[in-house]
């Protein structure tokens, strides 16, 4: 648009070429002169002293985005000062999925030994369903996504996590194998993060750290023996509300990512003390 009234304003003037390739006016002892070649527009402004044309400002549009650059005749001020303007992105999966385990500790790893959990067997999906971006500075910007995806996490040695009378334990099934047991929940996540971004070699190199909220709901704790399959509860005393600390980076269509809870999963009060902590691949289109 900026281009395009410029170009405008300045079409009905008596023009002259500087060189090839350019067209150039004088108006009121200013020279213009555009170019435009390569898939890119240069717009140059030149002012005159009385003896000669000094460029005081020039602005290129190359892919749709402009780069202007103010000129300036002082022995003591660089020559020319630079500001790019480019629309920010935010760098979400539209799909990702990774390894969910429960730490006994706020940013704790290695699983969770009380709660006997199986951490290769579990694991976490979801979506990206929409995203947003505010540009803070030219290489930062603060972005937010509305996720929602399912986590599960299995437990060994026979343990199921059961609620008996508002409390919530471990118990172990005896005199049976279980060939799985675990905890499932639903949630919608949304984070809010500190993105650095930068486009190199025609992709974007991103890396952010935020926190998210996460909304839960739809718990179960269900375990198979052979191909039956028993709901042990349909309430593990689960908190609806929590708080993570994210961190993602990547390069193009690809990304990893890693999760810590700073809140714990299950009310305490009545049920074990464990915080999810998960880490993956996402894919961005």
């Amino acid at each position: 648009m900026k281009k395009t009234l410029l170009l405008a304003a300045l079409l009905p003037l008596t023009g002259m070429a500087a060189e090839t390739g350019d067209t150039t006016f004088v108006v009121n002892n200013k020279k213009i002169v555009v170019n435009d070649s390569a898939g890119s527009t240069k717009i140059s402004v030149y002012g005159s002293d009385g003896k000669k044309f000094n460029r005081t400002y020039e602005t290129n549009f190359v892919d749709g985005q402009e780069i202007e650059r103010v000129y300036v005749t002082s022995p003591f001020i660089p020559q020319s000062l630079n500001r790019k303007k480019s629309k920010p992105r935010s760098h979400y999966p539209l799909f990702f999925m990774g390894f969910s385990q429960l730490a006994g500790s706020v940013m704790g790893t290695g699983g969770n030994a009380g709660m006997h959990t199986r951490d290769s067997k579990s694991w976490e999906y979801g979506f990206t369903l929409t995203s947003l971006a505010f540009r803070i500075t030219n290489p930062l910007a603060l972005t937010s996504a509305f996720q929602i995806g399912q986590v599960h996490h299995h437990f060994q040695d026979n343990y199921v996590l059961s609620t008996t009378d508002g409390i919530t334990s471990m118990r172990q099934i005896e005199g049976e194998t279980l060939k799985k047991s675990y905890i499932s929940y639903t949630f919608i996540r949304i984070p809010v993060m500190l993105e650095w971004q930068k486009r190199t070699g025609g992709a974007d190199m991103f890396a952010a750290i935020g926190p998210s909220v996460e909304l839960r709901w739809n718990d179960h704790s269900r375990y198979f023996i052979g191909k039956n399959k028993t709901t042990e509860t349909g309430d593990i005393n689960m908190n609806p509300v929590g708080l993570n600390l994210d961190i993602r980076a990547g390069y193009g269509c690809l990304m990893i990512y890693a999760r810590t809870a700073l809140t714990p999963l299950l009310k305490t009060s009545v049920a074990p003390k464990c915080y999810p902590v998960s880490f993956g691949l996402g894919i961005r289109i």
